[in-house]
């Protein structure tokens, strides 16, 4: 038992004595700093994320707001007053007027009245009642009449041979173009393009007796179906006109007289016309331009060309099937052949009702 003892003390000292010689557990020095235990991490702290500020987003561009196209109105009678106010109990403040077809800017309306920016500049007031916008096509409305025929000559009026009956006439004068819309009318005595170099017409209305449009509609057909199109020059002619071509012309050849025998013109049943080629947009070759008073007018001339003497049989053929009359001395005159039931009259164009197409017309 001792001898263990011994053998594990001996053993013990010989194992410090080895310890100590290696350094392995001398004296910690006061000046050394004791170890510091590191411990692992997997990596590399990581930083505080922050949340990414928002893309600043521009100002939309301001869309200008578009300044509508301003609307006009045109007038659709003679002379229309125009007013400083729209305070129509006293005529002082009528500061000017305008005229048929006369437009203005529309600014808009006050009670019975439109309110209008002329042309100089002015903003007025006008009647809205005669007013429209200027894109309205304006056409002639007139009330149908019967009268008993008068003398032209004596004024008197005119009876049957029993010297009992009256003979009467009729007056139905319609606008032509709303029966046709797509001839062509270029009424000569409404510009200066005419003998007297003067308008003549205070305003271009083709007007026709509503029996002889009726005629004249199926010629129309007829032409069109052909590749033509008719061309008016001249319809009705007041009787006051015809008095002043008549003094300028001084031969009833070409204008009849007035204060002997009315033209078929006065009565409103005639035309002075000629005819388009739909293919090319031209006029037919005729023997002489319209209203050329002259013996070249005549259907009796012998220099006319081939073609044009062709075109003007062709024409005239056509009229007449159709219910209307020539005369020799124009070659673009034709008149209906129940001219004598129509009333002579003298009515100043200008003064006209113009309306809007009317839906309800007796048409």
């Amino acid at each position: 038992m001792k001898r263990t003892i011994k053998l594990a003390a001996g053993m013990l000292s010989l194992l410090f004595a080895a310890l100590c010689m290696g350094g392995c557990f001398a004296a910690p020095d006061a000046n050394t700093a004791p170890p510091v235990s590191v411990v692992p991490t997997a990596g590399p702290t990581a930083q505080p994320t922050e949340a990414p500020l928002p893309t600043p987003t521009a100002e939309p561009t301001p869309v200008p707001t578009p300044t509508p196209d301003p609307v006009y109105y045109k007038c659709r009678v003679n002379t229309l007053n125009c007013r400083s106010s729209a305070d129509k109990s006293s005529d002082a403040n009528i500061v000017c007027q305008i005229g048929y077809e006369d437009k203005g800017e529309f600014l808009g309306t006050e009670g019975e009245f439109t309110r209008l920016r002329l042309e100089d500049g002015r903003e007025v007031y006008c009647y809205s009642d005669y007013l429209v916008e200027q894109s309205v096509q304006l056409y002639a409305y007139l009330s149908p009449e019967t009268a008993q025929k008068t003398d032209i000559a004596t004024g008197q009026p005119v009876f049957e041979a029993d010297g009992v009956t009256p003979v009467m006439v009729k007056n139905e004068l319609v606008d032509m173009r709303l029966y046709l819309p797509d001839a062509v009318y270029e009424q000569l005595f409404a510009t200066e393009r005419n003998i007297t170099g003067a308008p003549l017409y205070s305003r271009a209305v083709p007007l026709m007796q509503k029996d002889t449009l009726t005629k004249l509609m199926k010629a129309y057909d007829r032409f069109k179906a052909d590749g033509y199109t008719l061309k008016v020059y001249d319809a009705y002619r007041p009787i006051s006109v015809q008095r002043i071509l008549f003094n300028i012309v001084k031969n009833k050849h070409w204008i009849a007289n007035p204060d002997t025998t009315a033209s078929n013109h006065n009565r409103g049943c005639a035309i002075d016309m000629s005819l388009i080629i739909d293919a090319t947009g031209e006029e037919m070759e005729f023997p002489t331009p319209m209203h050329t008073f002259s013996e070249e007018s005549a259907r009796t001339c012998k220099t006319w060309s081939d073609t044009a003497r062709a075109n003007v049989d062709y024409i005239t053929e056509v009229m007449a099937e159709c219910g209307f009359n020539s005369i020799k001395s124009e070659w673009w005159h034709f008149s209906d052949t129940d001219s004598k039931k129509f009333m002579t009259t003298d009515i100043d164009l200008g003064s006209l009702t113009m309306l809007p197409k009317q839906e309800e017309t007796n048409q």
